[in-house]
């Protein structure tokens, strides 16, 4: 289980003198702390008192602060954030390249949360990018579900772009074999051929929904 780190002498001096002050003052120093020991503090912090922090302070900060902060520090708070907010620090980490960070974060939220995500990152890349550091590739497919097949394509060609078609191999593994198909059927011939015995692999029951050109153009 995660663990708050210790505080110094003087950082907890700081913390309780900030009980008093207004928010604006309170964001303010934050900020001249840094990044780091504002990710240091914030486990200390009183849930409302955090979120009310959180909400003050401007979203290139908050994603720096999160690139030094475990979210199961603060889950609660995390998950009582507006989801707009979970999204503008999401675009801000894929921007400075922090996609482990943003995967980390992305996990303790819901299937629908992440959709709400990928939706509002808008970049195949990105979300190819944040999709390679999830462990649970089970919250993935089931964001991914409601997608359409273009949007589908578009990551699967994201990762092949990015000479990782394996993970897009494991996400398009979780749905149902008639939405694997309708993507194969609608793939480059050369992407296909790479994809498409690593899903025979996970599940060969697919091959019985392939059309036989599919499997001409791929060379299998």
């Amino acid at each position: 289980m995660a663990k708050a780190p210790s505080l110094s002498m003087a950082q907890r001096l700081l913390l309780a003198s900030q009980s008093m002050a207004p928010v604006a003052v309170k964001a303010a120093l934050v900020q001249k702390l840094g990044p780091e020991q504002a990710a240091q503090l914030s486990p200390h912090m009183a849930p409302a008192q955090l979120r009310e922090l959180i909400l003050e302070l401007p979203i290139d900060f908050l994603a720096q602060v999160t690139t030094h902060l475990d979210p199961q520090l603060i889950l609660p708070t995390y998950l009582a954030l507006p989801d707009e907010l979970h999204l503008q620090v999401a675009r801000q980490l894929c921007a400075i390249g922090a996609f482990a960070t943003a995967a980390r974060y992305a996990e303790c939220l819901s299937p629908r949360q992440v959709k709400m995500l990928i939706y509002g990152i808008n970049d195949a890349d990105h979300v190819l990018q944040i999709a390679r550091y999830i462990v649970d590739i089970e919250l993935i497919v089931q964001s991914l579900r409601s997608f359409s097949t273009g949007y589908l394509c578009k990551l699967t060609e994201a990762a092949a772009a990015d000479d990782n078609v394996a993970i897009s191999a494991r996400v398009l593994a979780g749905l149902p074999l008639p939405r694997q198909a309708d993507v194969c059927a609608h793939l480059e011939p050369a992407l296909l051929g790479e994809l498409l015995p690593q899903l025979l692999q996970a599940n060969d029951a697919l091959r019985e929904l392939l059309p036989e050109r599919l499997f001409e153009v791929s060379a299998l």
